[in-house]
């Protein structure tokens, strides 16, 4: 049995708020249909053959409409099985669409996939559901997930979360290896894809590149077990990897938002702001 994690279920509600949000934002911002059909014709210029699976303009708009409509409403609170496969179902396939233009694309934001199926799972509204109208939910009245149900999906997205890193390290050593701590990368980065800092940082010694460079790579790959370390002190975890993500944002602009974000639910956050949010969700309906 999983030792049960204080607050669990309100990290969830809190993580399914955050997860909702940040899909919603992406849906939003998604090329038109018609802009992908473009785009699909000049890269098919010279080229025999259509590419399977590929989504008409119409089709590709219908199932972002569906996943947004049917994300937005799992959400506030939804919890019918439907929904959940409709929004599940919709936002991969919106994904898979995005995707075949590089599938490169995948590894962007697919984290936000894995992490609307995990929540899923179980019944993660908390008390944020009561806010909008959906009724109760926090699981204090066996309206929500058991403990060890909640602490289990906890878990798994925290593992997730951690995983990413360190996947982005181990792709580093596979592809460049230890070569990649030296700093030639790094600085190259800053040089061409930096802001004013990292421009600035790339006019320093060959020492800043490479000491910047061996720190990414152990944060990265020695997250998991930080985690592991720190299981007792999650804000720790959490505002290191805020940290890190706020390092490449001043030096480069990259803020892999839609990843970071979830540090406040699964990791810095107390539980207790579930309420204070369901709260001001409360008052927002009312006014």
């Amino acid at each position: 049995m999983l030792p049960e994690i204080t607050g669990a279920r309100q990290r969830l509600a809190l993580a399914r708020l955050t997860t909702g949000l940040a899909i919603l934002n992406t849906l939003w911002h998604l090329p038109p249909g018609d802009a992908l059909v473009d785009e699909w014709s000049r890269k098919e210029e010279g080229e025999d053959g259509r590419p399977s699976g590929r989504l008409s303009a119409e089709q590709y708009e219908a199932l972002r409409r569906l996943a947004f409509v049917s994300t937005a409403a799992w959400t506030l609170g939804a919890e019918s099985k439907a929904l959940k496969f409709a929004a599940n179902a919709s936002f991969a396939a919106v994904q898979r669409h995005v995707a075949q233009f590089d599938q490169r694309a995948w590894n962007y934001n697919s984290n936000l996939n894995v992490y609307l199926l995990l929540l899923s799972l179980t019944d993660s509204r908390g008390s944020l559901a009561e806010a909008v109208g959906e009724g109760a939910g926090d699981g204090a009245d066996g309206g929500g997930p058991s403990p060890d149900i909640a602490t289990a999906v906890l878990l798994a997205m925290r593992l997730y979360y951690g995983c990413l890193y360190f996947q982005s390290g181990l792709s580093k050593v596979l592809l460049s290896g230890p070569a990649w701590a030296d700093g030639r990368t790094l600085r190259g980065s800053w040089a061409e894809l930096g802001n004013r800092a990292g421009k600035w940082l790339s006019r320093r010694p060959m020492t800043v590149a490479a000491a910047a460079s061996a720190a990414t790579l152990a944060f990265e790959l020695l997250f998991p077990a930080a985690q592991i370390a720190l299981r007792k002190h999650p804000r720790a975890v959490g505002l290191s990897s805020l940290a890190f993500h706020a390092s490449i944002k001043a030096t480069m602009g990259i803020s892999f938002w839609h990843h970071a974000v979830h540090a406040l639910p699964l990791f810095v956050l107390d539980p207790g702001a579930e309420r204070h949010t369901a709260r001001l969700l409360r008052t927002f309906r009312k006014r």
